[in-house]
């Protein structure tokens, strides 16, 4: 069990969670040490990067990520899972003024409760293709 991830809090959940608030040793909690994250900018490996990746300045616009639906596959503490969130960017001021939002989904993989892989797809469709949810 990884250190700061009790036994009842989802790791998606509180991926989601932990990068929602900046908590990033909570969100460095939901990882597996070899976790590798498919990021629109690239392949990030390993939870250290990982920790810089989630790591995001004050100001300028910031994204806020609501879960709407979450399909998991496979045994207790691994396999795989499809979180459909919709994505809500704002300015990072007291008035928090929306600036936009998207859906998508989001893929990931998961080994021992922890997160080992995590892949954004702007199509929903695909991402449930993907990860073995098609027509549900």
């Amino acid at each position: 069990m990884p250190r700061g991830l009790s036994a009842d809090k989802d790791p998606i959940r509180e991926f989601i969670r932990a990068f929602n608030e900046r908590d990033l040793d909570g969100f460095v909690a939901t990882l597996d040490p070899e976790v590798e994250l498919h990021s629109m900018k690239g392949l990030v490996k390993g939870a250290e990067a990982a920790r810089e990746w989630a790591t995001r300045k004050r100001g300028g616009v910031q994204q806020t990520i609501e879960l709407e639906r979450l399909y998991v596959n496979g045994a207790e503490g691994g396999g795989g899972a499809v979180a459909l969130i919709t994505r809500r960017w704002h300015w990072d001021d007291e008035d928090a003024e929306p600036a936009g939002e998207e859906e998508m989904a989001w893929v990931f993989e998961l080994r021992d409760r922890r997160i080992r892989s995590w892949r954004p797809y702007e199509d929903r469709e695909e991402a449930l293709a993907a990860a073995g949810f098609a027509h549900r």
